[in-house]
């Protein structure tokens, strides 16, 4: 969606950060949220980054995952804001990435 109709606009003008601003003729088809600490989603109350919550709170995601992921999430969290449907996308794992491709290149590069 483009402009202020794009909820991935929305949430980024939310943030705060150096000179970002919602163009109305421009499409944001999505946005990334998580605990990479090249660039954390943040907690616009405190500043505090996800990574930092997740960390000093390791019941947001349970003592099994917390314990096998190092007390980071283990997945990227993707708000899409678009025009129309899109079908599904699931990456495999390697075994599978290779099956897929071995049965079918065209479609499985």
């Amino acid at each position: 969606k483009k402009g202020n109709d794009s909820a991935a606009a929305k949430y980024a003008a939310a943030t705060p950060s150096d000179g970002f601003s919602i163009q109305e003729d421009k499409p944001y088809a999505e946005l990334w949220m998580g605990t990479h600490p090249s660039l954390p989603s943040k907690d616009l109350e405190t500043g505090r980054s996800l990574l930092d919550l997740v960390a000093d709170n390791k019941a947001l995601m349970g003592h099994d995952v917390s314990h096998k992921y190092s007390s980071k999430l283990p997945f990227l969290f993707k708000v899409l804001s678009i025009q129309k449907a899109l079908s599904i996308q699931a990456h495999p794992n390697k075994k599978l990435a290779e099956k897929l491709h071995a049965q079918d290149p065209k479609n499985y590069p």
